[in-house]
Parts: C-alpha cells; sequence; structure tokens
C-alpha cells in the first residue's frame, strides 16, 4: 500500500506562533518527558529563549493552515566541542500524527540550507540516549554520534 503524500508547507515562524508552538512541544513529547520541558510556562520561556537566539532560524511545516511541527535552529551557536560557530539545532518537533511522512525531513533540510546561506560547514544537535526513533532519523539524514554528556548524545553533520 503506498503511502498518501501529504501537502504541506515550510514557512519562517514568527513571535505570534509561539502558543500554537508550545502545544506542538507538549504533544510532540508526550512519552519522552525526561528530554523535555513539562509545564506550559517553562515551555513558553524556553521558546522565547530560542526567538531571541536566532529568529531567522525558526520554521514551521503547515498542513491545511495548522502548525503540525516545528525546528528552532542557531545560526550563531558557539561549539565548545568543535571549537567554533556551527548550526545548532536545538528542537525539531513533529506531532505524532504526522510523523514519518517527510516533514521532520523537509524542516531539516530547510535548516541546513539555512546554515549553509550562513557560510557554516556543520549542523549540531543533542539528542536523547533514549530517543531512538530520533537518533535513527538523524542518522538517516547523515548525522554521526559524536560523544555523550550525562544522558544525551551530541550528533553532527558536516555541510
Amino acid at each position: 500500500m503506498k503511502k498518501q503524500a501529504l501537502e504541506f508547507s515550510i514557512e519562517k515562524a514568527s513571535e505570534k506562533d509561539i502558543h500554537e508552538l508550545a502545544q506542538v512541544y507538549l504533544k510532540g513529547y508526550k512519552g519522552l518527558e525526561e528530554y523535555s520541558y513539562t509545564h506550559i510556562d517553562d515551555v513558553m520561556a524556553y521558546l522565547n529563549w530560542l526567538f531571541r537566539r536566532d529568529v531567522a532560524g525558526i520554521f514551521v511545516a503547515k498542513y491545511e493552515g495548522q502548525i503540525i511541527g516545528f525546528v528552532a535552529s542557531d545560526g550563531n551557536w558557539f561549539s565548545k566541542r568543535e571549537g567554533k560557530v556551527v548550526g545548532a539545532i536545538h528542537e525539531l518537533v513533529v506531532l505524532p500524527e504526522y510523523r514519518s511522512k517527510g516533514i521532520g525531513k523537509a524542516l531539516v533540510e530547510k535548516v541546513i540550507e539555512y546554515f549553509k546561506s550562513r557560510g557554516l560547514d556543520t549542523a549540531e544537535l543533542w539528542v536523547g540516549e533514549e530517543n531512538y526513533e530520533a537518533i535513527n532519523f538523524y542518522r538517516g539524514l547523515g548525522f554521526e554520534s559524536k560523544d555523550r554528556f550525562n544522558y544525551w548524545i551530541r550528533m553532527t553533520k558536516k555541510l
């Protein structure tokens, strides 16, 4: 049986999206709460921090006018482990009912395009050590595991 293609768009996020992003975040982390903020006030503070870090690096996936996923990246991130500024992917969340439809991949591709436009040569992210679905997803996009800190795995990709 062939998967039905989903017509979605990728757009720059704006601060007016923040409440909807918070809801997507909370729904997207169901079952993975050990790697996320669980209180709405903490999620809102985190999202505000992401917007302050690099508003140009936040993109949303929309389907029928609703946000179904987002990526928050930072094209100004100094990686102590890399010893240089890299493109950091701080957050990638797709609503569970929309996973495995190419949305996460499209969001990551958009961010990599953004990083390249800034002249960056490396993308970096941290993922929970038991978030196997995400680890395999990132590996499939060419990210490699580099090191660990507590229960986080650092992954990078040369651009």
